[in-house]
């Protein structure tokens, strides 16, 4: 539920002030359950050395967040990946070696996806950028005329789509200057999470300092549950109330057996969302992984209150395996994902009466496509285990819909009053032979 609808559903409460306290405590914290839920992958270099398939396939995955692996701070405040330069001098000149870096990033979160969020990493195994950060913060600070402020500032200007910093600092461990970065960049525009796997009263440090200088600034743990922290349990993580995201690696196990651990994280110890380490190669399908974190950490629910569910799909013949329920709308294989259906994965399906689903082969709503109007199909027939995206509409007269199908087009046009509400009447457009007719019915 998003807050501008938590609004307009509290006005019929206005004249009971204690129902309407009431009812605005439950919407806003239901806001922020739904916020804290997701799935997140970490992305390598692989990204970049394959695009553009790499982007698709990303887009086409339903993970919620990507986070970029990873972002260096050199000695001198220079910003690097993999021995190229991002920012130099306050001057963003990524685009000499990676011409398309940018648009790409822009695109991850352009429909068809289920992106929302995107992160770049600092730090990790072997990086010394934190070491690096401490002595530019020491020798510098944080103001407007430094190397560090003015790089991150570049890069933000050169890049707006990315949100957050995901602080895997595992060297550098000095909490007074991280804080004073961290506070630097949320007044660059980008929040912080952390991904910890050890020294558990450093990131209490950074979290409770860094909070309570820019109130919200970190707003999440990624916990890693693999390698050197493959014993962690994610209970002992929750710092600062933050939500907790649980990880594990592609590679650690098949993947049943990490998703049933996610579950019983989520069961057990209060984890809202679950990533994934890491994206850097094509043997493993995304696409699958996330589809079943997200049957564990829905982050569709606000969609679900707001638009009852009027299809239920299910991955099997006879409405058997897994089902998903979902509200009147259009779909990509990415959203699919999202609300936890697997690309190409329905059989079988329930349908409201009033509703027409159409599938579609590609991801997009485009290629060849088949509608339906059953209430009940439990075998789709040649589309069984085919669909990449689909819609699902209303056909009552009564809600403003009417589709007038030519031979060359069909055209849909809603009516609305002056108040935004949808009209009982509509106005029908008709092309036929190259010619366009508006009809008031």
């Amino acid at each position: 539920m998003t807050l501008r609808s938590a609004i307009s559903r509290l006005l019929p409460f206005m004249g009971n002030k204690r129902k309407a306290s009431l009812f605005l405590v439950s919407c806003l914290s239901y806001i922020t359950v739904a916020a804290q839920a997701g799935s997140g992958v970490y992305v390598g270099g692989h990204i970049r050395r394959e695009r553009p398939r790499t982007i698709e396939t990303l887009k086409n995955s339903g993970f919620t967040y990507v986070i970029l692996f990873n972002v260096n701070v050199e000695a001198d405040g220079t910003l690097t990946t993999d021995g190229e330069t991002i920012c130099s001098d306050g001057k963003y000149v990524f685009d000499a070696t990676q011409p398309h870096y940018a648009d790409d990033v822009k695109a991850l979160k352009t429909w068809p996806t289920a992106i929302e969020r995107i992160e770049i990493c600092i730090g990790g195994w072997g990086n010394e950028s934190y070491l690096h950060i401490r002595d530019l913060v020491n020798s510098e600070g944080t103001g407007e005329n430094t190397i560090l402020y003015r790089n991150f500032k570049a890069l933000k200007e050169a890049v707006p789509d990315i949100d957050a910093v995901n602080n895997d600092d595992e060297h550098g461990y000095d909490a007074a200057t991280a804080v004073k970065f961290h506070a630097m960049m949320y007044d660059l525009g980008y929040t912080t999470t952390i991904a910890p796997y050890t020294n558990k009263s450093f990131w209490q440090s950074l979290v409770t300092g860094l909070n309570r200088q820019r109130p919200g600034a970190c707003e999440r743990v990624l916990i890693q549950c693999y390698d050197g922290g493959a014993g962690n349990n994610p209970s002992n993580w929750k710092l600062g109330g933050l939500p907790v995201h649980a990880g594990r690696t592609n590679y650690q196990t098949d993947m049943e057996t990490s998703v049933a651990q996610m579950q019983s994280w989520k069961d057990n110890n209060g984890v809202e969302g679950g990533f994934v380490w890491v994206y850097n190669d094509e043997t493993w399908n995304l696409n699958k992984w996330a589809s079943a974190m997200n049957r564990i950490f829905p982050s569709k629910a606000d969609a679900a209150i707001e638009r009852p569910a009027v299809a239920t799909l299910y991955s099997e013949n006879n409405y058997e395996g897994y089902a998903v329920a979902l509200p009147e709308g259009s779909y990509s294989t990415g959203e699919l994902s999202a609300w936890g259906i697997a690309n190409k994965d329905i059989a079988s399906f329930r349908l409201e009466e009033g509703y027409r689903l159409t599938a579609y082969i590609n991801s997009d709503l485009t290629g060849m496509s088949k509608s339906w109007t059953d209430s009940e199909l439990p075998r789709m027939g040649a589309w069984g285990n085919r669909l990449s995206s689909l819609k699902i509409e209303r056909m009552d007269e009564e809600q403003g819909i009417v589709a007038v199908e030519t031979e060359k087009q069909t055209v849909k046009r809603h009516a609305f009053d002056l108040m935004g509400r949808r009209a009982t009447g509509h106005s029908v457009i008709v092309i036929e032979n190259g010619k366009k007719t508006t009809q008031r019915k």
